[in-house]
């Protein structure tokens, strides 16, 4: 486990460019949401109140894809694996804020980044305001960090989103939402959902937590 995920981000010295993480399964299939207030957004990826057509066939949509993801959004986290993301990326948040922690091809937006960022999005604000959410989702499933399971639920869910998602959250947002289970087929105990809500104007993502209610 890295334990420079522990400390806060510093001052922000020069953008460095972090390679993109592999993330491991998290098994997801479509829920619920709500949570902090959230500022930011990127390119549109529909009109308020619209949701994203996604129309390929069931049999196409069920096919394995990269990474043992489904195109229904369905992904199992292994409860064993790689620690994510890594000391060497983490260490890069010690000094820029804008460095960044990993980068996803999605279908609504193109090319999104979770960033170092600040205490108000990115993986900082993740982990000061939801390490202990996500602790609670891993608990008693593996050996898996909080961050691992955040990671992978994160790429699962903007690269393989379940269908209708995302969903225009407004104020140039956009709610990604999900089921989470793991890969033995157990859900957590508590808030068996994840949300992810990115910005539509950067293209970054703002925050990722889990919640007891599905959808967006």
């Amino acid at each position: 486990m890295s334990q420079h995920r522990r400390r806060p981000a510093v001052t922000v010295v020069a953008a460095v460019v972090a390679a993109g993480l592999v993330v491991g399964g998290f098994a997801l299939t479509a829920q619920r949401s709500g949570e902090d207030p959230v500022v930011g957004g990127g390119t549109p990826a529909g009109t308020p109140g619209t949701t994203v057509d996604r129309s390929a066939p069931a049999a196409d949509r069920s096919a394995p894809a990269a990474g043992g993801t489904t195109r229904d959004g369905t992904v199992t986290i292994e409860r064993t694996g790689p620690d994510l993301p890594g000391a060497d990326v983490l260490d890069r948040c010690d000094s820029d804020r804008r460095a960044v922690v990993a980068r996803y091809e999605t279908a609504a937006l193109g090319p999104v980044e979770l960033q170092c960022g600040t205490s108000g999005q990115g993986y900082e604000h993740i982990r000061v305001r939801h390490t202990a959410d996500w602790q609670d989702v891993v608990r008693g499933h593996g050996s898996r960090d909080w961050d691992d399971a955040m990671l992978t639920a994160v790429r699962s869910v903007l690269e393989s989103p379940p269908d209708g998602y995302p969903q225009d959250a407004g104020d140039g947002k956009v709610c990604y939402a999900a089921a989470v289970r793991f890969d033995d087929g157990s859900r957590p105990a508590a808030e068996p959902n994840v949300r992810v809500i990115v910005s539509e104007t950067t293209d970054r993502v703002i925050t990722a937590f889990p919640t007891d209610d599905g959808g967006c």
